[in-house]
């Protein structure tokens, strides 16, 4: 059975406030995480992600929002930033397909049995579609010292200006880029693996949202 090192958030504000998440840096699932109200749910959830299996051991843990593993201190491998490259190449091309094929009324469907964290203003999938291109170019990438990006003024020129964004901050940042402030810990590695993350996760919801819209 194949081990699996597994790198734990507690008490972070993820898929619900004070929750734990359980990351894997391993280049074959490059960006996956399992999330849960606690440690153990977490670490079942990325075992379920990663969809074989394996055993996952505990290589390190951090507590509260927005820090960074010693992990991420690392600098980033040419494999990492290429892994995340192709990621938000293949990602961004399936949000836009699946927005494309939606009505106005299927955009701005708010499903009222839907739980967000007391942070989350996006329930819509409009809304969600603004807040993957705000969390890339106008929340990690400005954590990590790069210029924030102001917003189009459409949907869809925003979410292609961003990611031709994104992908030229990738492609160019240094390798080793650390930043601690009032925002948490970020360095290049965190952004890459939570680039990697965030909008293929985001894409599963919103998959499901449509689903859900369309049964109505």
């Amino acid at each position: 059975m194949r081990i699996v090192a597994a790198y734990v958030e507690n008490d972070a504000g993820m898929a619900a406030d004070h929750a734990s998440a359980a990351w894997t840096f391993e280049l074959d699932w490059w960006g996956r995480c399992g999330q849960g109200l606690d440690e153990s749910s977490a670490l079942l959830d990325l075992q379920r992600v990663l969809g074989r299996r394996l055993e996952t051991v505990v290589a390190e843990r951090v507590q509260g929002d927005e820090q960074a593993f010693a992990r991420d201190r690392v600098p980033c491998s040419e494999q990492e930033r290429q892994g995340t490259l192709d990621i938000l190449t293949e990602v961004r091309s399936q949000t836009v397909g699946l927005l494309g094929s939606c009505s106005d009324a299927e955009l701005d469907w708010d499903d009222s049995d839907r739980l967000l964290p007391s942070y989350a203003r996006w329930r819509t999938l409009r809304q969600m579609g603004w807040h993957i291109a705000d969390t890339e170019s106008r929340y990690y990438l400005p954590c990590l010292g790069m210029n924030y990006r102001e917003p189009a003024q459409s949907l869809f020129e925003e979410l292609r200006l961003s990611a031709e964004h994104v992908r030229q901050v990738v492609e160019t940042v240094p390798a080793d880029v650390i930043v601690e402030g009032e925002d948490g810990v970020w360095t290049t590695v965190k952004v890459l693996r939570r680039l990697a993350w965030h909008e293929r996760s985001e894409l599963f919801v919103m998959q499901e949202m449509l689903t859900k819209a369309r049964a109505r």
